[in-house]
């Protein structure tokens, strides 16, 4: 059948300056009834008249339509059948196509199809998807250099104790000693192994590369374990690391190591700021507590140099830093784990002088949580 009314013929000829693909066909026999210049292009020859499943382009099955067409009246059209993207797998195109039902020239029902090429698109959005990754990969390596020295001091307090024990040992074995003036010292170098092992496997845990998921996990360990690289540091700089958690607050939906990340970031933050605080300043707070009925809130607190209105509007730019040797994407990156649960990072002042971050975690449903 073809379009032959002059006014049928101006619409032919607005469909033919389209770049998408434009066709027409009935709704029982799948016949083409009209392509337009674009889907004639894709076939090389003229498809009219041909079954519209033997088309270039990708098509939507039976069930994947809302409505079904062969089973439409006059009175339901025009009505919407189909809005989604397809591959088809003979080129490897992408199309978007969109499916449209509606009373034809003849007064029959028939389907308009319009199918936009967006091959390009998502090649684009893949490759942005890929560097995301290795932006991501590189982040965490970058920030495991950072935090080198850190690690090699709290590593070494074990070794160094574990060595100064077994020194005893053999000195007191020497003298003549017997099992229970040894023993003791045994056990503490016994332990101090136990806590190099736990801070090798944090690194281990930290650094792995893994695919970011969500599950239930109590706040408490979060900080518990990021805390743990922390510590060592707060004495060796003269800080007073002060952990805030409520009683009984409830599990989060978080990945965990991920979470880690940021917490750990933020107080070695907090620790640069307050280089030049003084005396019984030099406290640091890591602060959980309920955040209404559906998350909690988690906030480092320092009391360092603050942060003023012009760098807290660039602070989570990438590359930017007010530090001499930082690199300028830990906050960025910080942000962006965190838009990743759900929630916003936030920065504020501290009434008590310095900087607060914070953000909230999503509490589980009721009925349980299904990994992502």
């Amino acid at each position: 059948m073809e379009i032959g009314a002059p006014r049928e013929r101006l619409l032919e000829t607005v469909f033919d300056g389209l770049d998408a693909a434009v066709y027409v066909a009935d709704v029982h026999n799948d016949a083409i009834l009209f392509a337009n210049r674009a889907f004639q292009t894709l076939h090389r020859f003229d498809p009219v008249g041909r079954a519209l499943r033997s088309a270039a382009v990708p098509l939507p099955e039976r069930g994947d339509y809302q409505l079904d067409p062969r089973g439409l009246s006059i009175a339901d059209v025009p009505c919407e059948l189909f809005d989604g993207e397809l591959l088809q797998p003979r080129t490897g195109c992408w199309y978007h196509i969109r499916e449209q039902a509606m009373r034809w020239v003849d007064g029959g029902i028939v389907r308009l199809g319009i199918a936009t090429d967006i091959t390009d698109r998502k090649e684009m959005a893949e490759l942005v998807r890929q560097q995301q990754e290795r932006l991501s990969s590189t982040a965490r390596l970058i920030v495991m250099g950072e935090m080198a020295s850190m690690l090699a001091h709290e590593i070494n307090q074990p070794l160094s104790a574990i060595a100064n024990y077994c020194s005893g040992c053999v000195a007191r074995l020497e003298a003549g000693a017997g099992a229970e003036a040894v023993l003791p010292a045994m056990k503490k170098a016994s332990a101090q192994a136990e806590r190099a092992g736990k801070i090798i496997r944090r690194i281990r845990e930290f650094v792995k590369k893994s695919e970011p998921r969500r599950a239930p996990v109590q706040v408490a360990a979060i900080l518990e374990d990021a805390l743990g690289f922390a510590e060592i540091d707060a004495h060796r700089l003269n800080i007073r690391l002060v952990v805030e958690v409520a009683a009984t607050l409830p599990d989060v939906h978080a990945d965990r190591i991920m979470i880690e990340q940021v917490v750990i970031n933020l107080v070695r933050n907090g620790f640069d700021a307050m280089k030049n605080t003084v005396g019984d300043d030099r406290v640091l707070v890591v602060r959980a507590r309920q955040s209404g009925v559906d998350a909690v809130e988690v906030a480092v607190i320092d009391r360092g140099h603050g942060i003023s209105a012009e760098d807290r509007e660039r602070l989570f730019t990438p590359f930017f830093t007010t530090k001499q040797e930082g690199m300028g994407i830990g906050l960025n990156i910080c942000r962006s784990i965190i838009e990743f649960h759900d929630s916003s990072l936030i920065v504020g002042d501290n009434p008590e002088g310095g900087t607060m971050f914070a953000f909230t975690l999503p509490t589980l449903p009721a009925e349980g949580v299904i990994g992502e």
